[in-house]
């Protein structure tokens, strides 16, 4: 078949009515690209995907970009459906961790400029501005979401409050990464808001009593010392990152606040890790009972030192006891009448007064023959009303042999009559129990462990409380059966009848319904805890973990019990990163990859 060809220039000629003109073309692509241009300034978010533009609907553009460019907002108005629901979540996270600092660093670099005539002040009364506004549109949300993290803080939901930030925070991140792969950033405005946001964390957590009703095993305030710490170090990771990118950000004033907030931080995070890093171990109980010489409250102070003796002369420390046999002798000694059968009491226990020594007690025979002296024939036993003030006088007389076996029959039947008259009433004690139990066994008389431990085990439930009274730990051992009648708060647990309790439960074992673990939560080393609170606390714990038949706390229950911990220190590693991937400041307007 005749393949007719056609010429090139027939070909030319044919097409040459359709050929566009070079300058015409020209101009429209010039044309097109300026209002790509003008779209791009104007919205630099063209484009992309709605929840990143309902998200920016919150976070104020111009305040990441210096300035350099605002997006309407008619454009950028919230999606509809889930993308709404996502922007409303990141929210939180905005108000604290961006928009707070921007806040207040604004306004601080606007009066440091104004202070220097220095230039900058036009960019820095816009972002003052653009803060203003959001408040201004936004300020019942953010009031009622700083009073609900005070109310979370201060009834101690604060694994939800943190998981809660978290959440929030997770979804600003994924804003912030979309905002930096366009260029846009302000590594400085993400930075010191963070700092603030983890400051305001730190105070929350440190003032509120965050804790107290809940069962934790590391104090609580540790979740103040995580923010804080974080703020000491994302304030020199901010620094840093300055003088890297030689950004004018570390200005002398700059530098002058910074070295005192690291004076007022770096003391307080001391005292906050002082129970971790000066714990009260066994070594450290030794040498504070070593070092008793004192006793500024009389009996007071001698029970608070009571109970760390024991412990450490029960657990074969050998304690050197020579200072507080030097106190001992000052009480002896008095030239008062009558000498301290409390302080005598505790002497006798923790093996202060050898035999030959008992002659010196003044009141000792007159005491004897008060306690000792039959009741008439017919009547039952009498309590005994003292029983603290009599323990001294029953241990003094076992140990000069100088009881009968009428005697010791006798004193049986006072002791299960004192426990059984208290038992009845409400003045029950766990220190009666317990001084009942143990002075059975001096003299040669030992409670029957089986027929009272049922009995035992009611007191020490009835007795255990998981109410913190408002202002105190939770899970110790009340003092009184009942509180007084119409107070409005619950009775808190103490340390004394708290170490009854567990020395209770060494004889009768531990009864089914208490959970060890509200104990050891309420046992804790505790910035809470100064003095002798600090080693009577550590003397018990110590004691605890001793029981027979019970187990520490797996790896599992720590985790769940220290969630509030962890999610704290997720927060901190959150603002760390965010600070890190946000770019330098940049200017919408340079930026050639929109």
């Amino acid at each position: 078949m005749p393949v007719n060809l056609v010429s090139e220039e027939e070909l030319r000629a044919a097409l040459r009515p359709y050929r566009v003109d070079p300058a015409t073309f020209e101009a429209g692509v010039r044309t097109r690209l300026e209002a790509a241009q003008r779209q791009r300034a104007d919205d630099p978010l063209a484009g992309r995907s709605p929840f990143l533009r309902s998200a920016a609907a919150f976070l104020p553009l111009a305040l990441l970009a210096g300035c350099k460019a605002s997006p309407t907002e008619s454009k950028l108005a919230p999606a509809a459906g889930g993308y709404k629901l996502l922007s409303y979540l990141a929210f939180p996270a905005i108000s604290l961790f961006v928009l707070l600092g921007a806040t207040v660093f604004s306004v601080m670099q606007i009066r440091r400029i104004r202070a220097g005539n220095d230039s900058g002040l036009d960019d820095q009364q816009a972002i003052h501005e653009v803060t203003r506004q959001w408040w201004s549109q936004h300020k019942w949300a953010a009031v009622g979401l700083f009073a609900a993290t005070l109310t979370l803080a201060v009834i101690g939901a604060t694994w939800l409050l943190f998981l809660f930030y978290i959440m929030s925070f997770g979804i600003l991140l994924s804003v912030l990464a979309a905002f930096a792969k366009l260029g846009l950033g302000n590594r400085q405005v993400i930075g010191q808001s963070c700092l603030m946001g983890l400051l305001f964390l730190g105070q929350v957590a440190g003032f509120s009593g965050i804790g107290h009703q809940e069962i934790h095993f590391l104090d609580q305030t540790l979740v103040a010392a995580v923010f804080f710490g974080g703020v000491l170090i994302l304030m020199a990771l901010l620094f840093s990152l300055s003088r890297i990118e030689r950004e004018q950000l570390t200005t002398g004033p700059q530098w002058v606040s910074a070295g005192v907030g690291a004076f007022i931080l770096i003391p307080l995070l001391l005292w906050m890790l002082s129970p971790m890093l000066w714990p009260a171990g066994p070594l450290q109980i030794k040498g504070f009972v070593e070092s008793f010489d004192n006793a500024p409250h009389q009996e007071a102070s001698w029970h608070q030192w009571e109970i760390p003796a024991r412990w450490a002369i029960e657990s074969k420390l050998k304690p050197d006891l020579t200072l507080p046999r030097r106190l001992l002798d000052k009480e002896i000694a008095t030239k008062s009448n009558t000498q301290n059968p409390f302080i005598l009491g505790i002497a006798m226990r923790v093996g202060l007064l050898p035999a030959e020594r008992l002659g010196e007690l003044r009141d000792y025979p007159l005491s004897r023959k008060y306690l000792l002296t039959p009741p008439p024939k017919g009547s039952r036993p009498l309590p005994l009303t003292f029983l603290p003030s009599a323990d001294f006088v029953i241990r003094a007389a076992v140990l000069r042999n100088d009881l009968s076996a009428e005697e010791r029959d006798m004193l049986e039947q006072q002791l299960h009559a004192t426990l059984d008259d208290q038992a009845a009433g409400q003045t029950l004690q766990m220190e009666t129990i317990l001084r009942v139990t143990q002075l059975l066994e001096v003299i040669d008389r030992p409670i029957n462990r089986n027929q009272y431990r049922e009995r035992v085990h009611n007191w020490l439930r009835e007795f255990h409380t998981t109410n913190s009274g408002g202002f105190q730990l939770a899970g110790g051992f009340k003092t009184y059966r009942n509180w007084p009648a119409g107070s409005w708060l619950q009775q808190p647990g103490a340390l004394e009848p708290t170490s009854h309790a567990i020395e209770l439960m060494q004889i009768y074992g531990v009864p089914e319904g208490i959970d060890l673990n509200w104990v050891r939560s309420f046992l804790k080393p505790t910035t809470m805890r100064i003095s002798n609170d600090k080693w009577m606390a550590a003397a018990i714990r110590e004691r605890l973990n001793h029981l027979s038949d019970t187990t520490p706390p797996t790896w599992l229950e720590f985790l769940h019990y220290e969630r509030s911990l962890l999610a704290a220190a997720v927060l901190v590693g959150l603002c760390f990163y965010a600070t890190i991937s946000s770019p330098k400041r940049a200017a919408i307007d340079s930026v050639e990859s929109l």
